[in-house]
């Protein structure tokens, strides 16, 4: 099979020099390496015109509107292989990354492939040195999402549901004509287009694998202005609450997107919270959080609603039965393990 690799980049040379380097050490080498990037990116351009001289099969893609989901699907519409695969500029793919994800693809049913992203953070061990984990990659029936994509896994690999942006991989066949939804919100890195694709792929009939040991070392490089995680106000937070309902109403059925709104409308987090969550927060002295609370409410109703227009228009028909047992099979086996 012929693979290209994609990389969306913007303002970010060392980053993008580094990447490059490891995939030209690569032992399975790339058919074809596409770097999509904005026009007036000059320093993009440059490099890859001299990174070009030393990698025959990379060229750059330009790119005329902002954010990932334009990139990515600029990119899938010039690339030529039979396997696309992405990460991000910042990341440093391990020498048999290709290689493990070709042998990954030998299997038919399989149409996406993702593995680790280790996180180069020595200053925070819980993220540098993650204890193995059993739910990766999930949304249970009762509305819990798992990624844990950064965490090694019990068993190296596990069907999944969902991959991580950094270290993804699809069969060209499995998406077809289907692109990332550009109503996913976001100004940069826009949440979510991973699992847009992802639940495309399973509802096409075919199986997504994790493998923990197809990996790359991610060094999380500084995001634009507004997107940085710390900072609890700006529209981050209310994209990825946006996003995450809309695509779980456009993929799943009304009983799993109306327990997903509850549970996290119920319990949330600091950043999206929920009710449980407020009272958490504002007895630690953070009263702005019921504020939080109405604007996520309004937001995910908002995702919710649009998501299930969404699923109306673009799925007339149900998922075979096939499919349908597919999608409850990877989330049961992890039910299981996670028990276990």
């Amino acid at each position: 099979m012929k693979v290209t690799v994609i990389i969306p980049s913007f303002k970010r040379p060392t980053d993008l020099r580094r990447c490059l380097v490891a995939l030209s050490l690569q032992s399975k080498p790339a058919d074809e390496i596409l770097v999509v990037g904005r026009e007036e990116d000059t320093e993009t351009s440059d490099l890859v015109s001299t990174a070009a001289l030393r990698l025959p099969t990379l060229r750059r893609v330009p790119v005329s509107k902002p954010g990932v989901i334009e990139a990515l699907n600029c990119g899938f519409d010039n690339a030529s292989g039979d396997v696309w695969v992405v990460t991000d500029d910042d990341s440093e793919p391990q020498s048999n990354w290709l290689e493990r994800i070709g042998d990954t693809f030998s299997d038919a049913p399989i149409g996406a492939v993702g593995g680790r992203d280790w996180l180069q953070l020595p200053d925070e061990p819980l993220l540098f040195r993650p204890s193995l984990v059993s739910k990766l990659g999930v949304l249970t029936w009762y509305g819990a999402l798992y990624g844990n994509h950064h965490c090694p896994l019990h068993g190296h690999t596990k069907k999944v549901m969902f991959l991580k942006g950094v270290n993804i991989a699809f069969r060209r066949r499995a998406l077809g004509r289907y692109r990332i939804d550009n109503s996913l919100r976001g100004s940069g890195a826009q949440s979510g287009w991973e699992m847009d694709l992802c639940l495309q792929t399973l509802q096409a009939g075919f199986q997504v694998m994790f493998d923990d040991r197809i990996l790359v070392k991610h060094y999380c490089s500084p995001r634009m202005a507004g997107e940085d995680r710390t900072q609890l106000t700006g529209s981050l937070f209310p994209d990825i609450c946006f996003n995450n309902h809309y695509l779980i109403a456009k993929h799943f059925g009304l009983s799993r997107a109306i327990a997903y709104f509850c549970h996290d409308r119920l319990l949330g987090s600091r950043s999206v919270p929920g009710l449980l969550a407020c009272l958490k927060w504002s007895y630690k002295g953070d009263h702005d959080t019921w504020r939080r609370l109405v604007q996520m409410t309004w937001v995910g109703a908002s995702g919710f609603r649009l998501g299930r227009r969404a699923q109306r228009r673009v799925y007339r028909e149900l998922p075979s039965d096939g499919q349908a047992k597919e999608m409850q099979g990877v989330e049961n086996s992890q039910c299981v393990s996670g028990r276990s």
